[in-house]
C-alpha cells in the first residue's frame, strides 16, 4: 500500500522558508519527521524549470510535501494575485496521487480587539470575501466558488481538538516572541470553533483598510457560529483547489487593523517570528494530523 499523500502549501517564499528552516533544524522538529530529500531547498530566486515541492519527508505512513506557492507563480504577475494561485494550484495537486490532506500554511492578523501576535490558529474552516465582486470586467480577479458562507472540512472535528497535549506544550516551549506587541506568552490555539477569514482580490495594500472592514462586516452578517481565528489572503483559495481533508495554520502578525503599528515598524522581525512560531507549531502537531 503506497504512503498517504499530504501537501503542505505556504504562500510566499519568506514564509515558506521559515517553515524550511524548522523542518530541517533536529532541535526544532520531533523526531517523527524523517526520510528528507531536498528537491528545491535551498530555493533559488528563479523560475523553476518544472512544478515541484521544495522539500519531501516521512511522517508516520505519510509522504509530506512542502509547496512554496509563490515559486509556482508567473513573475510577471502580481505575488497577491489570487487569480494566478488558483491558476498554478492545480500543477501541485497533479504531482501525486490525490492528497489525504491539505495544510495551508501562513502568516494573518487576529481579529479586532485580540492581541496575540506570535501565536498560531490552527483550525478546519474558512470564509471567503471578496470586496471586488461587484466590479466590472474581472478578467484578472478570481470568481470565489462559495462566497460568504462558512465552508466546513472532511477533516474530522473531534481529531483537531484532540491533538497532542504534549506536542503542543513542545512546540510552545520553542517559540519566540515578536518584537511588537507580542502576546504573553504565544500560544498554540487549537479549535473547531476558529474560522480562518480569507480576503481575496486585493493587490495594493492600502485597500485591506476597508477591505478587511467589508469582509469582517460579511462574517458577522453570515451568522456562522464560528469566531474569526484569522484574517489573511490565501487559506481559502487553497480549500477550494481540493476536496481533501483541510487544515490551515495562521503565525498571527497583528491585530486586525493595526498593521501599520505592528508589522510596519519591524516587518522582518514580525513576520519572521510569526512564519517561525507556525511552523514550530505545525512541525510538532503534524504526527496527530496526519494519523
Amino acid at each position: 500500500m503506497s504512503a498517504k499523500r499530504v501537501l503542505i502549501v505556504a504562500n510566499k517564499w519568506w514564509e515558506a522558508d521559515p517553515l524550511c528552516g524548522v523542518l530541517i533544524h533536529n532541535k526544532a522538529r520531533p523526531a517523527a519527521l524523517t526520510n528528507f530529500r531536498y528537491l528545491r531547498y535551498p530555493a533559488p530566486r528563479a523560475i523553476p524549470t518544472k512544478c515541484e515541492p521544495r522539500i519531501v519527508f516521512d511522517c508516520a505512513d505519510a509522504t509530506v510535501e512542502l509547496w512554496c506557492l509563490e515559486e509556482l507563480m508567473n513573475p510577471a504577475v502580481s505575488s497577491s494575485s489570487s487569480l494566478e494561485k488558483a491558476r498554478v494550484l492545480p500543477g501541485a495537486f497533479a504531482y501525486g496521487e490525490p492528497p489525504a490532506l491539505v495544510i495551508a500554511f501562513g502568516t494573518a492578523g487576529s481579529r479586532e480587539g485580540v492581541c496575540v501576535n506570535g501565536s498560531v490558529v490552527i483550525g478546519r474552516r474558512v470564509f471567503i470575501h471578496d470586496p471586488m465582486a461587484g466590479q466590472t470586467g474581472r478578467t484578472d480577479l478570481w470568481k470565489v466558488p462559495c462566497p460568504d458562507q462558512l465552508i466546513e472540512s472532511p477533516f474530522p472535528a473531534g481529531k483537531l481538538v484532540n491533538f497532542d497535549e504534549q506536542a503542543r506544550y513542545a512546540a510552545e516551549a520553542r517559540f519566540l516572541k515578536c518584537p511588537v506587541t507580542p502576546a504573553e506568552p504565544p500560544l498554540a490555539c487549537v479549535g473547531n470553533g476558529f474560522t480562518s477569514l480569507g480576503v481575496v482580490n486585493i493587490k495594493n495594500y492600502d485597500d485591506y483598510v476597508w477591505a478587511d472592514s467589508e469582509a469582517i462586516a460579511a462574517f458577522k452578517d453570515a451568522k456562522t457560529g464560528t469566531q474569526i481565528g484569522s484574517v489573511e489572503t490565501t487559506h481559502g483559495i487553497i480549500r477550494s483547489a481540493s476536496e481533501a481533508p483541510f487544515l490551515y495554520v495562521s503565525g498571527i502578525t497583528d491585530t486586525e487593523g493595526l498593521f501599520d503599528y505592528q508589522v510596519a515598524p519591524r516587518v522582518y522581525a514580525q513576520n519572521f517570528v510569526a512564519a517561525h512560531n507556525a511552523a514550530i507549531a505545525l512541525a510538532w502537531l503534524l504526527p496527530s494530523m496526519v494519523v
